[in-house]
């Protein structure tokens, strides 16, 4: 039986399969960095940003809202007198407390992100854990992200949403057993054998690398990465410190102050 001859491709062509194996790695290391910020960047930063300064601009937001609650229940006490009206505290209370609900949410969701950011800085990866976590899934992207894989079967599809929860869960092991399962079924550029599939393939991938360049570059443009620089300088981490500190003190006493009023104002009308 006479062996068949080796299959011979183009130069050109054989050179668009290189260039369409670099442009696979290359999407899949910008999406995973995009990824690194949204799912480990920017909630680390966060993290940090409240545990360092969060917790007292939120001890602020309290006491500025519960001055101006004071402020404003004074203000409608007084503006029932001014029109010989009876005063009706449990109204007025609850008027108040109507007018402070979006500020009183606000400080709720405030108070649930430092309680996240406690949660996360105490359950952090190590280094070195992060940073095989982050490898593996990259080469996981390579083979199984529908973007560069688009004819995938639905099997590949199965490990690529597992993979992803178990990147998103900082799962290590879990990610390193479904690389093994990625090995048995990884594809091969061998199966191009049409020139415009392999031209229209390398087309979108560069125009994918480019999309992804530019939502990187505008989620660091964002909060908290806008701070990334400032939160972990300790000489203005501590200047923003002492100015909350003095703002509280502030706020504390202004809140007093009006809470002296109500209460002689309160004794003044035997209420």
């Amino acid at each position: 039986m006479i062996p068949e001859a080796p299959i011979t491709m183009h130069p050109e062509f054989e050179q668009k399969l290189k260039e369409l194996d670099l442009l696979k790695a290359e999407y899949a290391n910008q999406w995973n960095n995009r990824q690194v910020l949204i799912e480990w960047g920017k909630p680390q930063l966060e993290a940090l940003y409240y545990a360092r300064i969060g917790e007292l601009q939120i001890e602020l937001l309290q006491l500025q809202a519960e001055t101006y609650s004071a402020k404003r229940k004074l203000e409608m006490m007084q503006a029932a007198i001014n029109r010989n009206e009876e005063i009706n505290l449990p109204f007025i209370d609850l008027m108040v407390e109507l007018e402070m609900q979006e500020q009183l949410k606000k400080i709720e969701e405030e108070i649930s992100k430092l309680g996240k950011a406690k949660h996360l800085l105490a359950n952090l990866n190590s280094p070195k854990r992060s940073a095989e976590l982050r490898k593996i899934f990259r080469e996981m992207a390579k083979e199984l992200h529908p973007d560069i894989n688009p004819d995938l079967p639905d099997s590949a599809k199965n490990l690529w949403n597992a993979a992803m929860k178990a990147y998103d869960d900082g799962d290590l092991e879990s990610l390193r057993a479904l690389r093994l399962l990625v090995c048995d079924m990884k594809n091969k550029n061998e199966e191009f054998t049409d020139e415009n599939v392999l031209l229209t393939q390398v087309n979108l991938l560069k125009e994918g690398i480019n999309r992804l360049l530019e939502e990187i570059e505008n989620i660091r443009g964002q909060f908290p990465f806008t701070f990334e620089k400032q939160i972990n300088d300790d000489a203005w981490v501590n200047e923003q410190r002492t100015s909350l500190k003095k703002e509280i003190e502030t706020a504390t006493e202004q809140k007093q102050q009006y809470e002296n009023s109500i209460s002689l104002f309160i004794q003044s009308l035997d209420l």
